[in-house]
């Protein structure tokens, strides 16, 4: 949710598993095990193929939506993925803004130089980037640069309360780094008034969690009348 407001419908896709038991698993507990196994590019494609079908859908209804997903360095570097991405934008007519490629932090530092071409591959069919989980460092803070991004997603680190007063310091920094080179910060796992408020006095544009809402299928928040 934007704290100035606005009725921009978005959202972040994360991925679910159900066991033999029917129980429900979190991604830290099998993605792991799916990239251990070389699985992680054939998961991750199948959930890019979903995310664009709710995206062609809700252009069909007139709803638009505009949804961050995760993707791994190892699913993009196959041959013809990129390739693949773009020519199912065009083929389901969906605009490549209403899609936002989540880029972990510690996953581009160490693929930057891949995850740069990728970028300005797709960037010309309208996809966005976020580079996600971001705290500050002269590597970490290089790659604001590097990189055509739209967005950086903070560290939860920045979420907790209280809020010691050196990381209350350094989120003041990056979200003034990020304005200055024309990006938009998102503050993450947000559960209380009181995170909420401190991220809005370092001057975030998106909160994002809990207090907003809670994980659930429906994508039917009413975003033209949230208020924080």
């Amino acid at each position: 949710v934007a704290v100035a407001g606005g009725d921009q419908a978005q959202f972040q896709v994360l991925v679910r598993m159900r066991d033999g038991d029917g129980a429900e698993r979190m991604a830290g507990e099998f993605l792991p095990v799916a990239e251990a196994a070389g699985l992680l590019p054939q998961l991750d494609r199948k959930v890019l193929e979903q995310a664009l079908g709710v995206l062609q859908r809700r252009r069909a209804e007139s709803r638009p939506v505009r949804l961050f997903l995760s993707q791994s360095p190892r699913a993009l570097a196959q041959d013809g993925y990129v390739d693949d991405l773009a020519k199912m934008l065009e083929a389901g007519g969906i605009d490549g803004t209403s899609l936002v490629i989540d880029l972990r932090l510690e996953d581009a530092l160490v693929h930057a130089m891949l995850l740069r071409q990728v970028c300005e591959r797709l960037v010309p069919s309208g996809v966005q980037f976020c580079l996600s989980q971001y705290r500050s460092g002269p590597d970490a803070d290089l790659l604001l640069d590097q990189l055509p991004l739209g967005y950086v997603r903070l560290s939860a680190d920045f979420a907790q309360q209280p809020l010691p007063q050196a990381l209350r310091d350094e989120m003041r920094e990056v979200i003034e780094r990020a304005h200055r080179l024309g990006l938009q910060v998102i503050g993450q796992r947000v559960e209380d008034p009181q995170a909420a408020a401190a991220l809005w006095m370092g001057g975030i544009d998106f909160i994002q969690g809990n207090l907003v809402q809670r994980a659930e299928q429906a994508l039917d928040f009413d975003f033209q009348h949230a208020t924080l």
